[in-house]
């Protein structure tokens, strides 16, 4: 009964918000456990394949994206930029709150060339381990690095994060600008 209540109250808020019910209903979450319909929706939280197998949890969209939710410990962690999950490829779009935090034993982090913009969330590095040296973030000019508040601040200010080889002066400037604004106090270079 609870559950069905649960249910009823996703399917009025969002034909309150919408406005139309018979899309809501379409649209409503087939089980009370689903959360409603977000930017985000969780379709699985699956482990994600990669060229060297298994990299991260993560979790999907319908949209075809997914966001890095835990990455695994090793030496040399590499995020592709696109996963498997369950046979299925998905673009790398999000780097989830506190990510890295068990990637303690970590001394370089290296994200794949996104194929469009990659955001990092607040935290992203939280609990990242002291050995990190390095994050390299392969940049093209198709792609653009958004962060949040905070995203960079656990980092050390030794660390050092490269971009593409091919970034232009103006786009290292604005991504350098988009790493301070995130808490990174280290180095930018190509």
């Amino acid at each position: 009964m609870k559950s069905f209540k649960k249910v009823l109250a996703y399917a009025l808020a969002a034909t309150l918000a919408l406005g139309s019910c018979t899309s809501v209903l379409a649209a409503a979450p087939k089980s009370p456990v689903n959360p409603p319909a977000t930017r985000y929706e969780k379709l699985s939280n699956a482990t994600a394949t990669g060229k060297s197998g298994s990299v991260a949890k993560v979790y999907t969209t319908k949209g075809g994206n997914a966001g890095i939710n835990t990455v695994k410990n090793a030496k040399s962690v590499t995020v592709p930029s696109t996963v498997t999950v369950n046979g299925k490829p998905y673009n790398v779009v999000v780097i989830s709150a506190s990510a890295f935090s068990k990637a303690k034993k970590a001394t370089k982090i290296t994200i794949s060339k996104p194929a469009r913009t990659i955001t990092f969330k607040k935290n992203a590095f939280k609990g990242c381990g002291k050995n990190l040296k390095t994050v390299t973030i392969k940049i093209t000019k198709k792609s653009q690095l958004k962060a949040q508040k905070n995203a960079f601040k656990a980092l050390k200010k030794s660390v050092v994060i490269k971009v593409g080889k091919n970034t232009s002066a103006k786009e290292l400037r604005k991504i350098r600008r988009a790493l301070k604004n995130a808490g990174f106090k280290g180095k930018v270079t190509k």
